[in-house]
């Protein structure tokens, strides 16, 4: 089966890459980070990329997500382009592109218990 794993150079993403190439499964691997096991390197939130890494895809693993370590590093606006427009961008083209099954997950909820991570918002109120 041809994958499409996002967020491959994170550590959710790597370990996905790593496990679906171990059980034979054909991976298409995107982060904006360069990596080694990168396919190819932009950003989920570019349509001409996200159509490119979609063609023949018949699942995709989302994993390129903003999450509370990145609130330190990322504004804002980085947050909703990668975490809202990403994603909407990476559904939009799987649906065009008759993928048959989308899984959406990040580090925080594989790792930990996410339900306290943003209880106060992901942004400094200060």
């Amino acid at each position: 089966m041809k994958i499409l794993v996002t967020g491959s150079a994170g550590h959710l993403g790597e370990a996905l890459v790593r496990t679906l190439r171990n059980l034979n499964h054909e991976i298409v691997a995107l982060d904006i980070r360069v990596s080694q096991l990168n396919t190819h390197t932009g950003s989920i939130t570019d349509r001409s990329v996200v159509r490119l890494c979609m063609k023949g895809v018949q699942s995709v693993f989302h994993a390129a997500t903003l999450h509370k370590p990145h609130v330190a590093t990322h504004g804002r606006r980085e947050f909703i382009d990668t975490n809202i427009t990403g994603t909407l961008t990476l559904l939009e083209e799987a649906v065009a592109a008759g993928v048959a099954a989308f899984v959406f997950t990040s580090t925080t909820s594989v790792f930990g218990d996410d339900d306290h991570v943003f209880a106060n918002g992901p942004y400094p109120t200060e």
